[in-house]
């Protein structure tokens, strides 16, 4: 019978901390907009690269031609996906 209540036990409790992660987080990080500056350094494909000061990060715009801004000190606000940065807007 103890053997019973302590599967029990703990089939309730994996179940209980299975719900528990950081995908609360992720989500909260995905859906928030952000900014960052830096020089727009390299075109790969559909991908730029901006270098900050906090490293470098991937962006991309369906809104913003970057071509217009490669090699030059900008400012975008987006939202990320993955390890993208998709742009609004470019300042």
């Amino acid at each position: 019978m103890k053997k019973y209540l302590i599967i029990a036990a703990l089939v309730v409790s994996a179940f209980g901390l299975g719900g528990c992660g950081t995908q609360k987080t992720e989500t909260t990080i995905l859906n928030s907009v952000v900014s960052r500056e830096g020089t727009l350094t390299i075109k790969s494909g559909e991908v730029y690269l901006l270098s900050t000061t906090e490293g470098i990060v991937n962006i991309t715009s369906k809104k913003v031609d970057l071509d217009d801004y490669l090699k030059k000190r900008i400012k975008v606000t987006g939202m990320f996906s993955g390890d993208t940065l998709y742009v609004d807007e470019v300042k």
